[in-house]
């Protein structure tokens, strides 16, 4: 598929999703996009699996899209015009789909972000849950000086992520930013030096694993889904996964540790 460029592997109840092309700056093709989400879909299969970590191995996090794998597209894309573009639409749409599977799952995905990231990498991390990212960290989108739009969801997620007026600044400028600025904007949930940010990744998917993995899930299927939405729509999203929630094993199990005293044994059910 792509070649071990994406690596999975899971210790304990964490599973680590490593891009793994030291050589390319991580660079991303369009392969790796499904291999990505068929690790990620595989690991959220896994009772044991409680989060998940993203990194990229080597230097920095990731370049962002590979372009010889871009460039491999032009020719079709070129050939388009009696079509209209369709052929173009449903690349799109179907790339589009790999990363909103990885909204779609209900185990938290955790990126640890080092050095630099850049484009698709960043449309990849907006995809999943909570980002840290290294104190020495530049990053930026620069899709639009190559005369091209990210749409693998950057405009649009970071539109809500930040909100427009800074979401057209990053898009149409191509400007480089550093950590703080990702966590002042709130791009970031938090920042550390790089020796040690994947032990915080580990430290914050560790204080994940002890809470009800039913609970997180259902928390963050009403973030997600819940974007948009009425508040009044919201509420009832609340209202019928708490209804779903109050008749588990894990609901039982979760008062009767703490009238015990003891960390709860959560089994998913």
């Amino acid at each position: 598929m792509s070649e071990n460029h994406v690596l999975g592997e899971k210790k304990g109840n964490i599973y680590y999703l490593t891009l793994n092309r030291p050589e390319k700056r991580n660079a991303i093709t369009f392969e790796m996009l499904i291999d990505i989400s068929q690790k990620v879909e595989e690991a959220a299969d896994d009772t044991e699996v409680r989060a998940i970590i993203v990194k990229g191995e080597g230097k920095l996090f990731s370049a962002g899209i590979d372009f010889n794998s871009l460039g491999m597209l032009v020719t079709r894309f070129m050939a388009d015009s009696a079509a209209g573009g369709a052929t173009i639409r449903s690349d799109i749409h179907k790339y589009q789909h790999y990363l909103n599977r990885l909204e779609a799952i209900e185990v938290p995905i955790i990126c640890a972000i080092h050095e630099r990231i850049f484009g698709m990498a960043v449309e990849f991390t907006l995809a999943c849950d909570i980002r840290l990212m290294s104190d020495d960290c530049m990053w930026g989108m620069q899709e639009l000086q190559i005369g091209v739009i990210p749409d693998l969801g950057g405009t649009a997620r970071l539109c809500k992520q930040l909100g427009q007026q800074r979401a057209m600044e990053i898009l149409m400028t191509g400007r480089m930013y550093d950590s703080k600025t990702a966590l002042d904007w709130g791009l970031v949930n938090h920042i550390y030096p790089k020796e040690d940010l994947l032990k915080e990744a580990e430290k914050l998917a560790g204080e994940i694993a002890k809470t009800s993995p039913i609970a997180v899930g259902a928390v963050k299927r009403i973030a997600k889904q819940g974007e948009g939405v009425n508040l009044m729509t919201q509420l009832d999203m609340e209202v019928n996964l708490q209804s779903q929630i109050l008749r588990t094993e894990d609901f039982k199990e979760g008062v009767q540790a703490k009238l015990e005293r003891r960390e709860p044994n959560w089994k998913r059910k």
